[in-house]
């Protein structure tokens, strides 16, 4: 199973394929912004990807115009509420 390791929380969560990496934290019990519901309508609750993005599926068109409309870097910056494990490794993200 993928996991999500949380850098300046020093957690380690386990994740399944699909998963975003919102719904992981909030089944461990870690709260996160969302403005918007998690629709991906605004950057409340976005992570910096430490390592591991290639092991994130790509992001969709909701969370592309997002990233694309408030500058946020695609390489590093992604949306937890829709940045989905695609199940082939680890991510390490740092929570703002």
């Amino acid at each position: 199973m993928p996991k999500v390791k949380v850098l300046n929380l020093g957690l380690e969560f386990e994740g399944i394929e699909n998963e975003t990496i919102m719904q992981i934290l909030y089944r461990n019990g870690i709260e996160v912004d969302s403005a918007c519901g998690g629709h991906g309508q605004c950057t409340s609750c976005k992570v910096l990807v430490v390592q591991g993005i290639e092991n994130l599926y790509p992001p969709e068109f909701e969370e592309e115009e997002t990233i694309q409309e408030y500058g946020l870097d695609p390489e590093k910056e992604r949306l937890s509420c829709q940045a989905k494990l695609n199940g082939k490794g680890d991510v390490v993200i740092y929570l703002p």
